[in-house]
């Protein structure tokens, strides 16, 4: 469960990544399901090794995100939001209905495990120790909140908040607008993939309806606002608090309408608590 629990605040912090620039996505269960399909089809097609799986599942997504970046930069507020919302469909038609390459609907099975190496002299066997799973989600959670914490305090974190507070503001005082939102969102897509490549590794299975699913596309909004989306750690916090409330308390109890509880969290946090937990 904590391994999972890294791995969805992997992906909310690259959700934020965005939203620190003043756009609010609800498209990232597309970037999720490219990396995830990436990583599955060259891993069954070509019988390709897990670094190179993961690299195209980043790099598949990013060119995805630069796609969107480029075709919805007009687009601000709700316009944006249901925007992506829609660019998830595109894929997971395609992914659907190609049933001679992607199977279809019913997904792929058999995707290899992470193969096993060593660190310092330590064996870490990602295909059958869970504890090593656990540890390798946990380093890419830290490297994420390294780059979540730069991209907050950095120059390029001013800009993106300048971008955020006054677009018109920020490009009078030399800053790109265009260029510093199609960064966030390349950078925020490629991290995703990577996400959904070690999710299809993990599982050994993919499917449309898995990896396209808007529930993925939702959560990380859900846990950001949480935890606090203005610090490096709020992501974080959001994801680990409700997500593990979810698995340990909410779906044991509520099988059928444990999601729910996510649209009660967004409407307390508005209310009470706007800053998230971690502010």
């Amino acid at each position: 469960m904590l391994g999972f629990a890294f791995l969805y605040a992997t992906v909310t912090v690259a959700w934020n990544l965005v939203a620190l620039s003043g756009l609010i996505s609800l498209g990232h269960a597309a970037y999720f399901g490219l990396g995830a399909y990436a990583a599955a089809l060259l891993d069954r097609h070509v019988g390709a090794q897990a670094p190179v799986t993961l690299a195209a599942a980043g790099l598949c997504a990013a060119a995805y995100g630069l796609v969107v970046a480029v075709a919805f930069q007009r687009l601000r507020a709700a316009s944006y939001a249901l925007a992506t919302l829609a660019s998830v469909e595109i894929p997971k038609v395609i992914a659907d209905n190609w049933n001679s390459f992607t199977l279809g609907s019913l997904g792929l099975v058999g995707t290899r495990p992470l193969p096993a190496f060593s660190v310092a002299g330590m064996e870490l066997d990602l295909a059958h120790n869970i504890t090593a799973q656990y540890y390798g989600l946990m380093a890419l959670l830290a490297l994420a909140c390294i780059l979540h914490a730069l991209a907050i305090h950095s120059r390029w974190g001013w800009a993106l908040r300048a971008v955020r507070e006054d677009e018109r503001a920020a490009a009078v005082l030399g800053v790109n607008v265009f260029a510093t939102r199609l960064g966030a969102t390349v950078l925020s897509a490629a991290l995703t993939g990577l996400c959904g490549g070690l999710y299809a590794h993990l599982m050994g299975m993919t499917e449309p309806a898995l990896v396209f699913n808007l529930h993925i596309s939702a959560m990380p909004l859900v846990f950001a606002m949480l935890g606090g989306r203005f610090r490096w750690y709020g992501p974080v916090l959001g994801a680990l608090v409700l997500y593990g409330a979810d698995q340990l308390f909410l779906h044991p109890w509520l099988p059928a309408g444990h999601a729910a509880i996510y649209g009660l969290v967004i409407m307390v946090m508005l209310l009470f608590l706007p800053k998230g937990l971690g502010s």
